[in-house]
This record gives C-alpha cells, sequence and structure tokens, in this order.
C-alpha cells in the first residue's frame, strides 16, 4: 500500500509525503514536499491533486508521478476562499471543488497533467441571497454522472449532472435546520445517500431515488455524552457493509452496521488514537484504516477485521505535523 498525507503545514515545512507501507506493516519514506496548508489530496490517471487552504485564495495543484517522486507540473488561482476539498474524475476529465470561505463550486478541465479551462463556477445561495453559505464537500458517484455537494451553512445538498466536466443543477435536499451537512457517501449501488453532520453529529439517510425521501437520523455519539463535538467525516467498509463516522471532540471512530434497506445500526465507538479526528480512508484491499490526527500530530493506521468492522490493534503510528489528507495510491 501507498498512500499521501497531507496537512495544515505551511512552507518551508513539509505538509505532504508519500509513503509505503511493506507486508510487515513497516513504513518506508518515498518523498516529500512543500504547499501551504494542503488540507485536502485525491488522486486518478496517475495525478495527485492538492489544494491549500488559505483565507481569500483557492489554489489547486497538480503533480505527476517519475518513479518514487511526485513532480509539481501546474497550479492554478480560483476566485473563492478556504478551499477545503476537490473530487477528479477520470471519465470527464476534470476537478471539483469547494470552498468553505465564499461557498463557491468549480470544476476545471485537466488535460494530461495541466489545469485547462474553468468549466463551472459558481457561489452557492439559499434563499436568502445574503445567507451564508459555506460549501464544504464535493462528491462524485461512481458512474461519475453527478456530483453531491454539501452546503455546511446553507443545511442543503446540491445535487449537479455532469456533462463532460460541465455542470447543471439537478436538484436540492434541504436538511433540518442547523444541522451543518458536512460530507455525503453513497452506497456502493447507488441507491442510498448518507449525509454526517458537523453541528449535530449525526448521520442522515437519504433514498437516492424521485422522493429523495429522509430514512433515518442517527447520532454518532453514545447515549449521554454531554462534551463539544463536531463530525467530520465518514467511509465505507469495502463490501460495503460497515460505515466508520469520525467524532472531533469525543475523539473517536463510530462503527454503524449497513442493512441491505441502507439503515444505520450502531455497534460500537473507538478511540481515535490521538486527538480531532479529520479525514480518513480505508485501504483499497479493505484490511486499514488510516485517521489523521489534526490537532495531535499523529497519524494512526488501524488494522480492521474484515468480518465484524472492528478495529482490532494499531498496524502503525506516524508523527506528521497537523494531519488532515490522506489518500492511496497505486502502487509501482
Amino acid at each position: 500500500m501507498e498512500f499521501v498525507l497531507s496537512g495544515y503545514g505551511r512552507k518551508p515545512q513539509t505538509s505532504m509525503t508519500l509513503y509505503r507501507m511493506k507486508e510487515d506493516k513497516t513504513l518506508k519514506h518515498l518523498w516529500e514536499t512543500s504547499v501551504n496548508e494542503p488540507s485536502f489530496v485525491c488522486q486518478g490517471d496517475g495525478l495527485l491533486f492538492a489544494v491549500s487552504e488559505v483565507l481569500d485564495s483557492a489554489s489547486i495543484y497538480v503533480f505527476r508521478r517519475e518513479g518514487c517522486q511526485y513532480i509539481l507540473s501546474d497550479e492554478k488561482v480560483i476566485d473563492g476562499g478556504l478551499l477545503c476539498h476537490i473530487s477528479y474524475s477520470s471519465k470527464n476529465k476534470s476537478l471539483y471543488g469547494a470552498c468553505y470561505e465564499t461557498g463557491t463550486v468549480f470544476s476545471v478541465r485537466v488535460n494530461q497533467d495541466k489545469f485547462g479551462e474553468v468549466l463551472y463556477q459558481e457561489i452557492q445561495k439559499g434563499t436568502d441571497p445574503n445567507e451564508l453559505t459555506r460549501a464544504h464537500c464535493v462528491f462524485l458517484n461512481r458512474e461519475e454522472t453527478k456530483l453531491f455537494v454539501a452546503n455546511i451553512a446553507l443545511d442543503r445538498l446540491f445535487i449537479y449532472d455532469i456533462a463532460e466536466g460541465y455542470l447543471t443543477l439537478n436538484s436540492l435536499i434541504t436538511l433540518p435546520v442547523g444541522v451543518g451537512p458536512r460530507h455525503v457517501l453513497l452506497s456502493m449501488d447507488g441507491k442510498y445517500l448518507y449525509v454526517i453532520t458537523e453541528y449535530s453529529n449525526e448521520i442522515l439517510l437519504y433514498r437516492i431515488d424521485a422522493s429523495l425521501e429522509q430514512l433515518q437520523r442517527i447520532s454518532t455519539l453514545s447515549e449521554g455524552y454531554n462534551g463539544q463535538s463536531f463530525c467530520s467525516t465518514m467511509c465505507l467498509s469495502r463490501d460495503g457493509a460497515y460505515l466508520y463516522a469520525a467524532n472531533r471532540g469525543a475523539d473517536t471512530i463510530a462503527l454503524f452496521r449497513r442493512a441491505e434497506n441502507g439503515f444505520l445500526h450502531k455497534i460500537k465507538e473507538y478511540s481515535c488514537g490521538g486527538k480531532h479526528p479529520r479525514h480518513m480512508m480505508i485501504s483499497n484491499d479493505g484490511k486499514y484504516l488510516i485517521v489523521c490526527n489534526q490537532n495531535s500530530d499523529r497519524v494512526v493506521i488501524f488494522e480492521l477485521d474484515e468480518v465484524t468492522g472492528s478495529l482490532k490493534s494499531e498496524a502503525a503510528v506516524l508523527s506528521f505535523a497537523a494531519p488532515s489528507g490522506v489518500v492511496e495510491i497505486p502502487a509501482i
């Protein structure tokens, strides 16, 4: 397994690093670079994409792989601020982004390892045009024909159709007031949408059909928990049987079992192995959960029980400055 970590480091501090995890669970450092606050990374077509999450600006970067290194190939500045999430579509050769500060959503053409024209850009609005807007997540369906965008301030999900990288608004989901939708996931069959909320610490389940009906609303926190906490992200097990949700504040990973009808049943909470778990991912082979604990400078790789979904042990631990983003890349 090879993966790239990124975080909230500033130049000249190392803020992006490539590691290889060997079969004996030891880690080998392969490459590093410095980008201002690359809070999120994604990959596709042999390319690595990163952001700079800074005020009043929205910079995107593309790196190409050369052996065990990545070489910066291009960068582009987009109108916006605090760019916090990106997704790449190989089918449409385009990169999508969400800006927290300005509520901006955009699509940019990717030509081989260079950025092309801006295909789409808008500041998402609610019913009141002066209402605070904060776009926070851009999520592609498996067919790469739709883009789901969570707007944490508007309590809305915007669903766009994609045609060769261009976006057209298809529909909206209005969530309960004040929940703060942060990230979304689709079930593997595309029938169910899961929305994790930053302010209410819940997962909301929606049916993906003409009705867009809300089916379930379930807490990610233990009953009786009275401390301050804010959900961050989710991921699904390789077979789709289990869902993992991160709680910043409670500093736990909540494990849910998924039923065939999409409903979630909470099984247990586990310590995240640090403080403030931001992003996390399950390895492509389904064996590991990598958790970026931002406020403890600690990345923990948990070994997973693929039958029960449980977190078994810490397979490896890394020290990394304010870790935030992680993505697995094809090993060479």
